[in-house]
């Protein structure tokens, strides 16, 4: 029996990623620590069926406690895409500002370890690539706009 490939272009399927990128303030983003996980921007993987702001929506509850109700807008900033070799999967990050009108209280959600506001300036030089996508995004491309 010929075993059939799932796929004739297996490479070219990411997990779509959502993130949020919240500042308050001091200039400081909301970032996200999971299952001892590094410092990472809140969001997550967008579900069949899902608009972006409703998996947006979902991944923030999840993860800092965003109240379903609360009303917010969302500007693409970019996206990147990542090989992850725990899922030996392609990834695509698409991230997104996400502002509100008066910046709500934000505590610890059911997926995640920690939370805090962060100066994207502390990860310039971290090896981790979700670090690094921070400080891409939000401190060095800023500049060249």
């Amino acid at each position: 029996m010929q075993r059939v490939p799932i796929s004739k272009y297996p490479n070219t399927f990411f997990r779509v990623s959502l993130k949020a990128v919240i500042e308050n303030h001091k200039g400081e983003i909301l970032c996200v620590k999971e299952a001892g996980s590094e410092w990472t921007l809140p969001g997550g993987g967008l579900d069949h069926g899902e608009t972006v702001e409703q998996g947006l929506r979902r991944e923030l509850f999840e993860e800092v406690a965003l109240d379903q109700d609360e009303s917010f807008t969302l500007t693409p900033v970019g996206h990147d895409v990542m090989w992850v070799e725990s899922r030996k999967a392609w990834q695509l990050w698409v991230i997104f500002r996400v502002s509100f009108d008066e910046i709500p209280l934000f505590s610890r959600g059911a997926d995640a370890d920690d939370i805090a506001f962060i100066n994207p300036r502390t990860f310039a030089d971290s090896p981790w690539r979700a670090q690094q996508l921070i400080y891409k995004w939000l401190v060095d491309l800023p500049r060249y706009e």
